[in-house]
């Protein structure tokens, strides 16, 4: 096209089709300029004998020259299929006309490979759901967003700009032509950094529409995404044309985008009182797709604002189209398609219907009250535990939620607006109204006669007044991020409040971050799930894994600045594991955006909170690998947080990270527990025995068999059981483990059966009826494998470094007593988190059994970690790519290694000392060393917040020096002063460095279940000072 105004007069010629531009085509009928195709068609139809000669004419010359549809259907169907389309539509009308039946088929032909549709389009709102179900139709046949070994087709749709009726009372009727055919690509697997079009667009399209201005509208969308650093969420081009039209162009990754994505794209144009006269749909060879539309307005009979400009109503579409891409699945969907619901308060209706599907529920006041009366009575944990499950008021499930939604739109709508009220920006600009009055509300909320849904309408209130900070309102956003002041969990539910919530939503996912200190750190988990009952099992628990697990690691982190924190994310149910792996990383992504959201309050945010607050993240399970770590530090660059680099830990060398299982940093500390432990029972560690659970092939597994002079029977890991009563060879143990450093396949079963003795045995997980050499026969190796260490063998050291949580629980701690009630093992000391319950624990030593549980054991991991986010927030960016980053290729920087043995030696020394205070205080009282931990933590935890927020310690400035020197470690000081690192150091990191160091160190060295003396800490403070 030559000029714009070509482009906008699209009557016939939208400049997006393949018919040439002629310049007196409308001087000349379509049946006249396609004359031997419209003879054909005529001889075709009169074959028929089914119309007369009069009918017949009558009809093809509405169908050519009066309904209006676009030359490109002419120009390129064939008399065969313009027949039988022409004969189907006249038939239909007949229909109409005789009957007032709005019947009218869906016509679908394919014709070389090539497909053909015709159907009904009304352009009256009523009848939208019609127009709907054709697209939803056409969206699950050929455009396969979500089915990614599906093969996306070009789609081109025209609607017709006369009706298809001759009666008055149908002028809006209108036919919907769509053609789809499969793209041909000059390059099928291009670059990912590719931006040529001539490599990525259909060789034919690209021919027709180069050096226009679809062209460069094409490319500039197809490299905003492509340079993103996400490649998730869409890239939007909007501009007015002629006629009272408007075209939108939607760019988006096919991998990341919902599979009915296209068809709430049109609910959403029709919503507005708008509609399209065409639209196309164009893959690109790198998975970019972009939607193309040509919109105005609905009749103004159709019209609910008739004044409303077009230009207002594409920005409440683009709006609403970038809301829609967040939204997952969900029924409420259907609420925007019934017009019951706008799409804001649709969306926001999901977002509070995700929050009370995980907060409705309760084990409500009577358990606490029986755990208190049977507290010094002898009733089992597994007892408890039944009554607990018994009275326990299960959440409200999606339906019911859905229901009460349904039932009560108008209140929903009225909650809508408290919510506005509090947290749209345009309504409540300086956050100044933090209680809009609710008395209505609560009233109608009362007299709703059905109780169930008053209950939950509820929530939708204590949603409202619970929420601090949303990216709700913020125009670019990936997903919804709530920050939540937590005060609304039920103290029956949850003893310990956390500091701060944050529920995160997204296209495939749903997630909480959570965490117990202002200043904390903690992994962020993938829960993945292959089956909808497995998806149902983890979405109830969801949330109280993130709690146990936060608050599990808080009190781990009692030595370091960063409190405890954690992040799941629970995906969509996915049996398809490239589609699971998709959307894992699209979903660690939009999790850690919204983060970011939270962290960064733009203006586009009311930020009822008011302070700043700083998340600090860590791998864990399905996030550990792929570059996800260091993508997010970049990713909190590219959004503008001071601190990236510190942002998360768990990076490559090449970012300064310092691996964990490189330097064996949590062995570091489970060790220093069995040396310490076996200096006190005076046995030398080679003449210890040990069953590790956790083998070559994992972090804490590999390093204990490089760590350890223990005389190994027994190595469990996913592969199988790998066990020896005579002992296990050290060196070929050592070397599986070096396998793994070596980046090379490894696991119990790689184990050199020649060295095993005659009773030795491997049973690996997939063996079947496999027999002992005592005889026993093994009927299924992944049970033998995952009940070896209930009464496998008996050790001295039972050392759990890998395996699932709970597996020794009160329900079958018996399996690890013999017939005189002694157990298999003398001492335990945990590697694994949780492997072991608490009340099963507490059974193993009222019997004898030495334990060390996880949150005392394994805390070097954190430990590493918390001097790794140091050294990010001290050094400048150039020092720390000289002295902390290792460049590929490049030798590493004598300040890392000196910084990372000192590490090594902080993890032991802090080791030695709670192992001494457990010990002491464990002889001293008698007390279980489980729960020894749980007090000792507790009060470390409970002393450091009150240092925190007292400035009688902080301001007295030789103090914090003095603290802080020996708090950090000597390399690090060596480079930068101390005064300078105070002054580089967020204060209230700073703070939370000091508190903790001189919270720690004092409980150490005190008899710390008694109530400690004021004195004895004020003495403390006093000898730090010189």
């Amino acid at each position: 096209m030559d000029s714009k105004e070509s482009l906008d007069n699209f009557l016939h010629d939208d400049g997006l089709s393949s018919v040439p531009d002629s310049c007196d085509k409308r001087d000349v009928s379509f049946s006249e300029r396609y004359a031997e195709q419209f003879k054909e068609v005529y001889g075709i139809v009169k074959q028929l004998k089914t119309f007369n000669d009069d009918t017949i004419h009558q009809i093809m010359d509405q169908y050519y020259n009066r309904m209006g549809l676009n030359e490109f259907y002419f120009s390129t169907s064939n008399a065969k299929v313009i027949a039988n389309s022409m004969v189907s539509v006249l038939t239909a009308k007949i229909l109409h006309e005789n009957s007032g039946s709005d019947y009218f088929p869906l016509i679908e032909q394919v014709h070389d490979g090539r497909v053909f549709v015709i159907s009904r389009s009304s352009l009256c709102n009523r009848r939208s759901s019609q127009n709907y179900a054709i697209e939803r139709h056409l969206e699950k046949r050929y455009i396969n967003f979500g089915i990614f070994n599906q093969p996306l087709w070009r789609m081109q749709c025209f609607r017709s700009t006369n009706s298809m009726f001759d009666d008055p009372d149908n002028v809006y009727e209108r036919l919907r032509i769509y053609f789809l055919q499969i793209p041909e690509f000059q390059c099928t697997d291009p670059e990912p950094g590719e931006l040529r079009l001539s490599k990525l667009l259909d060789k034919d399209y690209y021919k027709n529409k180069r050096n226009t201005i679809t062209e460069d509208i094409f490319y500039k969308l197809n490299k905003q995404l492509v340079e993103s650093d996400t490649g998730v969420g869409l890239a939007i081009f909007a501009e007015a044309r002629q006629f009272n039209t408007y075209r939108i162009d939607i760019a988006f990754r096919r991998e990341y985008i919902q599979g009915d994505f296209y068809s709430r794209v049109g609910d959403c144009i029709t919503y507005y009182g708008c509609y399209s006269k065409s639209k196309y749909l164009d893959p690109l060879s790198n998975n970019v797709c972009i939607l193309t539309m040509f919109i105005t307005t609905l009749p103004p009979t159709e019209l609910a604002e008739p004044d409303l400009s077009l230009e207002d109503r594409v920005k409440s579409i683009i709006c609403a189209v970038k809301q829609c891409a967040i939204l997952p699945n969900t029924i409420y969907l259907t609420l925007l398609n019934e017009r019951s619901l706008e799409v804001s308060e649709m969306a926001y209706a999901y977002c509070v219907s995700v929050f009370i599907e995980h907060f409705s529920g309760s084990i409500g006041p009577h358990v606490a009250l029986i755990e208190r009366l049977t507290d010094k009575e002898q009733i089992t944990p597994s007892e408890l535990y039944d009554i607990r499950s018994k009275l326990m008021i299960p959440p409200y499930t999606q339906h019911q939620i859905y229901q009460a939604v349904v039932s009560n739109e108008g209140l929903v709508k009225q909650l809508y607006q408290h919510f506005r009220a509090l947290h749209d920006p345009s309504v409540n600009p300086d956050g100044t109204n933090e209680h809009p009055d609710s008395t209505n509300l609560k009233a109608i909320i009362k007299s709703l006669e059905d109780q169930e849904y008053a209950r939950i309408m509820s929530f939708f209130l204590t949603f409202n007044s619970s929420v601090i900070r949303s990216n709700f309102y913020q125009k670019d956003k990936i997903s919804y991020a709530f920050r939540f002041d937590p005060s609304f969990l039920s103290k029956n539910d949850y003893p310990q409040t956390p500091y701060g919530i944050v529920m995160i939503l997204g296209p495939y996912f749903r997630g909480f971050h959570i965490r117990f200190s202002e200043i904390s750190r903690g992994g962020i988990r993938v829960v993945q799930s292959s089956s909808q009952e497995a998806y149902t099992r983890n979405k109830l628990q969801i949330f109280d894994e993130a709690y146990n697990l936060s608050y599990t690691q808080s009190l781990k982190n009692k030595d370091i600045a960063e409190g405890g924190s954690k992040g799941v994310i629970l995906l969509d149910k996915s049996s398809n594991e490239e589609v699971t792996k998709i959307y894992t990383r699209a979903s660690f992504m939009c999790y850690v955006d919204g983060l970011l959201d939270i962290m960064l309050p733009s203006s586009e945010m009311v930020d009822h909170l008011k302070t700043d607050e700083i998340y600090f993240l860590g791998p864990d399970e399905h996030t550990g690998t792929g570059g996800l770590m260091d993508w997010a530090a970049k990713h909190a660059k590219v959004r503008g947080f001071p601190f990236w680099r510190s942002f998360t830990t768990g990076k490559e060398p090449e970012m300064g990270g310092i691996p964990h299982d490189v330097f064996g940093m949590t062995t570091a500390s489970i060790e220093a527990y069995v040396h310490e432990l076996l200096k006190k029972v005076d046995m030398q560690e080679e003449d210890v025995t040990r069953f590790l659970t956790g083998g070559p092939d994992g972090d804490l597994g590999s390093n204990a068999l490089l760590a350890s002079n223990t005389k190994t029977l027994t190595v469990i890991d996913r592969s199988g059981v790998l066990h020896d009563p005579e002992g296990l060879d050290v060196k070929e143990l050592r070397r599986l483990a070096g396998l793994r450093l070596k980046g090379e396949p490894t696991s119990a079963m790689h184990y050199n059966s020649d060295l095993l003795s005659k009773r030795g045995f491997k049973v690996a997980e997939e063996a079947v009826n496999f027999e002992l050499p005592d005889g026993t026969v093994v009927k299924r190796g992944y049970k033998f494998r995952d009940e070896f260490h209930l009464g496998g063998c008996s050790v001295d050291l039972f050392n759990p470094c890998g395996g699932r949580p709970s597996s020794v629980t009160p329900f079958n701690v018996n399996k690890l007593f013999d017939d005189n009630g002694k157990c298999i093992y003398k001492f335990i000391v945990e590697g694994a988190n949780v492997f072991i319950t608490q009340d099963a624990r507490r059974i193993l030593e009222s019997k004898g059994v030495i334990l060390f549980k996880d949150a005392s054991t394994n805390k070097g991991g954190v430990t590493s970690s918390s001097f790794e986010v140091l050294a990010a927030l001290v050094l400048d960016d150039d020092t720390f790519e000289k002295t902390m980053a290792i460049q590929k290729g490049g030798e590493c920087p004598q300040f890392r290694k000196k910084y990372i043995n000192e590490i090594i030696s902080i993890i032991k020394r802090n080791a030695c000392n709670e192992f001494t205070a457990l010990w002491n205080e464990g002889v001293r009282t008698g007390k279980a060393r489980c729960d020894l931990t749980d007090i000792l933590s507790s009060k470390i935890i409970r002393l450091k917040g009150d240092i925190m927020n007292s400035n009688t310690l902080w301001d007295d400035v030789t103090l914090v020096r003095n603290v802080l020197h020996k708090a950090i470690p000597q390399s690090l000081q060596n480079l930068i002063s101390i005064e300078e690192i105070i002054k580089r150091l967020p204060e209230r990191y700073s703070r939370s460095m000091f508190a903790s160091y001189l919270a720690s160190t004092f409980y150490y060295g005190q008899n710390f279940t008694d109530d400690t003396s004021v004195f004895a800490f004020y003495d403390y403070v006093k000898s730090l000072k010189t």
